[in-house]
């Protein structure tokens, strides 16, 4: 529950009362039992205590996602670029475009799909796109 502050006029108590969410203009005061008034006290919302607001670095103060979880994309383009050329090569090696991907916990391994496999994932794809299709008209 949010915590609402309240001022009393008369013997100019502060008090703090955890209430549902609403409109709460008055409560009463707990030393004089008249109706308190609510303060406007900050905004519902508070960025992180002890970061600068602005430290004059683009790149600290405008991060990009890469930067936000830690990790580089220039490093990422470099596991790309590598695992295309473990591709290429398994493609030259067997004949085909076709591959079937491994994924082990350390690696990424390709190997040749079967005529058999070229043949239903062919079939998949055109039963996918006469459903989309479908659906569409």
């Amino acid at each position: 529950m949010p915590k609402y502050s309240f001022e009393c006029p008369n013997c100019t108590v502060r008090f703090e009362r955890n209430l549902r969410v609403g409109i709460h203009t008055m409560h009463d005061c707990p030393s004089c039992h008249e109706p308190a008034p609510l303060i406007m006290e900050g905004f519902g919302f508070a960025f992180a205590e002890g970061k600068p607001t602005n430290s004059g670095v683009h790149g600290q103060d405008y991060p990009t996602a890469d930067q936000a979880v830690g990790r580089s994309a220039t490093s990422r383009w470099g596991e790309l670029k590598e695992r295309d050329l473990v591709k290429k090569a398994a493609r030259e090696h067997s004949g085909t475009q076709a591959l079937i991907r491994h994924t082990g916990k350390d690696y990424i391994d390709y190997e040749p799909m079967s005529d058999v496999g070229r043949v239903a994932r062919r079939k998949l794809t055109r039963h996918a796109f006469k459903v989309t299709k479908e659906a569409k008209s």
